[in-house]
């Protein structure tokens, strides 16, 4: 059985909204050859745990619900150790939380009644001569056969502010424009699947609201972030000084 890979699409927002922040910070992070060794928080790693095993959670789901038992992908604990033994200490030493908030997490969604059409699903679209990229976390059908991508976002603590920032996140206006080219009229929006990962664990679903404006701009945005970096790599620079 195989560990599920769930990095980050190749060609995502991330990329280019570091382009927009900074054009040297892009530089260093995606020329540098050295940047792959850059030092990783603590936030990060909690998040990249549960985004992990819940991604073979609802894998498993997926099989359940199509009448096939998963013999593809690890179980969704045996996963977490898998994954804590290839990235090691740094990883290790949260396995106990991660582990207590995902049994946490099933028995406050246990209930949940939703159809799993993909999970971890790379998806593209088009953008004049760019392709733009994304990764849903998991998209699925509700009992109206409305289709929605649902965004897992880990925290240590849950506030509400949280909802508005995410809501005009450039990477779910970017997920919700996808959505719209690959499901059409069938597409619901985006759910924001809040986890909070200390104790006590929270849990919290919400409608992201549409954001017609960044929707409408968003294009034009992608195209800026490209037009740029394509202009620096052409100049000629050395990136990593």
């Amino acid at each position: 059985m195989k560990l599920l890979n769930t990095g980050p699409s190749p060609r995502g927002w991330h990329r280019l909204q570091l382009m927009l922040e900074c054009p040297q910070k892009w530089a260093f992070r995606y020329k540098d050859p050295n940047a792959a060794n850059d030092f990783v928080s603590v936030p990060l790693i909690k998040g990249s745990m549960m985004h992990l095993i819940l991604a073979h959670h609802y894998l498993h789901v997926k099989a359940h619900q199509e009448g096939r038992e998963d013999t593809e992908w690890l179980e969704p604990r045996e996963a977490l150790r898998q994954g804590c033994k290839e990235n090691g200490e740094a990883w290790q030493q949260h396995y106990e939380n991660i582990l207590g908030c995902y049994e946490a997490y099933l028995a406050n969604w246990h209930f949940e009644d939703i159809k799993i059409l993909e999970v971890e699903k790379l998806a593209y679209a088009k953008i004049g001569e760019y392709v733009f990229t994304g990764r849903f976390d998991l998209v699925y059908e509700d009992r109206r056969g409305m289709v929605w991508i649902c965004d897992h976002k880990t925290t240590g603590r849950m506030q509400t502010k949280q909802r508005k920032f995410y809501s005009i996140s450039g990477q779910l206006v970017g997920y919700r424009y996808l959505g719209q080219q690959i499901y059409g009229d069938r597409f619901g929006g985006m759910i924001l699947n809040q986890v909070q990962h200390a104790e006590p664990h929270k849990f919290a679903r919400i409608t992201l609201p549409p954001a017609p404006n960044l929707i409408q701009r968003f294009p034009q945005i992608v195209k800026d972030a490209e037009d740029e970096i394509a202009s620096l790599e052409a100049s000629g620079r050395r990136f990593n000084e």
